[in-house]
């Protein structure tokens, strides 16, 4: 988990199974929220999370870069998100053991301006285009039906009410000897 996590935060998107990226989800979730943080403190409790920073040659340790980009980079970019900065995308099956894939990633601050409107003004624009579709429907001459019942057999409204049909719950069979 701490090798994926590491290349999810390299990275921003790594290709794996759902039931791994689910738990991925937990952790990469976890480090995400101390490194919104920024102190010391919550700096330490992600390098316990993802493993030991020293190294022989400075700069070369792979948690210490990913620390670092996480700190700079990625934390700052969900400053004002309260959780799931991750997302899962389920791209089909891996060839060789037909094994189900999804590619998980940091979800992009993009998608989240448009959550961020306020319902009122949805639904007073769903209101206006709405009316703009009618108005642009309306001068449309629609064509004149003709007086003969289709060959497919139309049903009524009347036709609907006036008979019951049969149940909508399926019929159940015993699975004692038919």
């Amino acid at each position: 988990m701490r090798s994926l996590t590491l290349a999810l935060i390299e990275q921003d998107r790594i290709k794996t199974t759902p039931a791994r990226a689910k738990e991925v989800r937990r952790l990469a979730e976890k480090v995400v929220t101390l490194g919104k943080r920024g102190d010391l403190a919550a700096r330490r409790r992600v390098v316990r999370l993802l493993g030991s920073t020293r190294t022989n040659k400075p700069g070369s340790n792979r948690v210490r870069l990913a620390i670092q980009k996480l700190f700079s980079d990625i934390a700052p970019r969900f400053k004002t998100r309260n959780g799931g900065y991750t997302r899962h995308i389920k791209i089909g099956r891996r060839p060789g053991d037909n094994a189900e894939m999804c590619l998980m990633e940091f979800v992009t601050q993009a998608s989240k301006a448009k959550k961020a409107a306020p319902k009122g003004d949805k639904k007073a624009e769903k209101k206006v285009q709405a009316k703009s579709d009618k108005s642009a429907s309306a001068p449309k001459a629609k064509p004149a039906k003709s007086a003969a019942p289709s060959d497919k057999g139309s049903i009524k409204k009347s036709d609907l009410k006036s008979k019951k049909g049969p149940s909508d719950k399926p019929l159940r069979q015993s699975k004692r000897g038919s």
